[in-house]
């Protein structure tokens, strides 16, 4: 015998159980559903930071290789030069050196990927335009209930994953709206 649903899905937003299969069927408990709204409808709009100024993401991994492969040799040569194992203070700048390229290496692979990124503990984020420039940006939007201003942030348990929302000014505690990155218009240069 197939396993159809032979239920009705259909009522007063109550939930019987009794012995029915619900095997394939969607059920809905929750009214707290959320609506959808398009970029239009929130007129998204993005705030450029450093004056507008952008980076060309290549650029960006090719300073992140060879800022990497000096701050290796660097650190060969303050590490290991006779006596041996004498650290000097230059280590701990190429040390530093190389975590910097190498965050540069991995932001821009990722951006590439994703085109939208948060920007380190700010209220900020990295956008990369169709012409692979990166840029970092504010957005705003307008609330679709009471029409204030909203600002978008990172919001989410420290340890855990995290989202981005629009959150209202006016009444943040029930005016949030979760944005889907992919349906931001691209940045045109």
């Amino acid at each position: 015998m197939p396993n159809d649903n032979h239920g009705d899905q259909s009522g007063d937003n109550s939930l019987n159980v009794g012995v029915g299969d619900f095997r394939g069927a969607n059920v809905n408990i929750s009214h707290n559903e959320r609506p959808t709204f398009t970029p239009e409808q929130l007129h998204i709009e993005r705030h450029p930071a450093f004056g507008g100024r952008s980076l060309d993401s290549k650029s960006v991994s090719v300073f992140g290789y060879i800022t990497g492969l000096g701050t290796m040799i660097g650190l060969y040569f303050t590490l290991f030069r006779p006596p041996f194992g004498e650290q000097s203070s230059w280590s701990t700048f190429f040390m530093f050196s190389f975590i910097v390229a190498g965050l540069a290496v991995a932001l821009s692979a990722a951006l590439r990927r994703r085109k939208f990124e948060h920007f380190f503990g700010s209220r900020h984020y990295l956008e990369i335009s169709n012409t692979g420039r990166l840029r970092v940006n504010r957005l705003t939007a307008q609330c679709p209930w009471c029409g204030s201003l909203m600002h978008l942030r990172r919001v989410g348990p420290k340890e855990g994953p995290r989202d981005d929302q629009f959150i209202c000014v006016r009444n943040p505690a029930q005016h949030t709206v979760q944005l889907d990155p992919t349906v931001l218009p691209d940045i045109e240069d």
